[in-house]
């Protein structure tokens, strides 16, 4: 898994990605330079429980994809089963071919996850 996320790290304007739990728990984590993996899970898990909760009072499965653009940058949650793939961009990337590569990063540990099963 750890792999995936050093790959996907390579993309243009990726500053470090991570697999983390709804609840914060981080499963594995390559973040760039003066990013603490334990704040990143702790905003993730805040950010991703905020919106499933809400999504279910509105009737709606949890989210699949957010997008969440701050000064510091852009964060992207993916969904992959049991955990999500949190992304972190530089706020000026143009993220239409990163999001393609997200994608099949999220993908690539979705089905290491069916393998294991």
């Amino acid at each position: 898994m750890n792999e995936i996320l050093s790959e996907l790290n390579q993309e243009v304007g990726v500053k470090g990605s991570m697999v983390v739990t709804q609840d914060g728990i981080v499963v594995a984590s390559e973040l760039g330079p003066g990013l603490s993996a334990e704040v990143v899970a702790a905003v993730a898990s805040g950010a991703i429980q905020s919106i499933n909760v809400n999504l279910h009072k509105l009737g709606q499965p949890n989210l699949s994809k957010f997008v969440l653009e701050a000064g510091f940058g852009k964060i992207v949650f993916i969904d992959i089963g049991i955990a999500y793939l949190v992304v972190l961009l530089d706020q000026r990337i143009n993220m239409d071919v990163t999001l393609i590569a997200i994608s099949a990063a999220a993908y690539r540990i979705r089905q290491m996850g069916q393998i294991r099963a």
